[in-house]
């Protein structure tokens, strides 16, 4: 990864002022994305529309790619918690088809109400630079929910646990990329269709 592309972002700070600054750049990047996508998104630009000199942004984020690799941070921690919460109040029996689509239509929910959700996910996915947050994330959610799977099974293989819901989430990552990139679609029936698909992993 060449200089120009290192993510040395800063951790948000916790004085007031640098925080306002902080959150300020990204919910200026994030309006930007959903105008001109992140191929447009750059530190001047952001600069301009937040009314900020480039010092003052490079102080938190060295380049764009630092930007966009904190707005996927927040995607990721936002779908996450949704998955959880849906964990937390799915019966701790079966699982029918009809909660998994009610998991998946949660996932894209909290996805499309984020601002830029559609080009941060594609950013996610695009940008090498970027990979990492979503792969960290998909493997820290397949432990977790293979953790909780183990609580209530202990004699389960925990490999083939692992196996599977690594294919659930990915598979169900993908569909929501697809919905989102084909607004067209019936929403609906492709959600009830995945939760099928993923249901026959048992």
């Amino acid at each position: 990864m060449t200089d120009a592309m290192r993510l040395n972002t800063r951790n948000r700070p916790t004085q007031k002022r640098s925080a306002q600054t902080f959150d300020l750049i990204l919910e200026t990047a994030a309006e930007i994305l959903e105008e001109v996508g992140f191929d447009k998104l750059n530190t001047n630009l952001i600069c301009e529309r937040a009314g900020l000199t480039p010092p003052a942004l490079y102080r938190y984020f060295p380049n764009k790619y630092a930007v966009l690799e904190e707005l996927g941070e927040q995607l990721m921690s936002h779908q996450n918690q949704a998955l959880l919460t849906w964990l937390d109040n799915a019966n701790r029996g079966a699982v029918s088809i009809a909660d998994i689509a009610q998991l998946l239509r949660g996932q894209l929910d909290v996805t499309r109400a984020q601002k830029g959700g559609k080009w941060i996910m594609r950013s996610l996915h695009s940008m090498p630079q970027l990979a990492d947050v979503r792969l960290n994330s998909h493997k820290m959610m397949v432990r977790k929910i293979t953790d909780r799977q183990l609580e209530q099974n202990p004699q389960a293989d925990r490999a083939q646990l692992l196996r599977r819901n690594r294919i659930t989430i990915e598979s169900g990552y993908a569909i929501l990329e697809m919905l989102i990139d084909n607004p067209d679609m019936d929403v609906d029936a492709t959600l009830s269709d995945t939760a099928l698909m993923i249901s026959s992993l048992g």
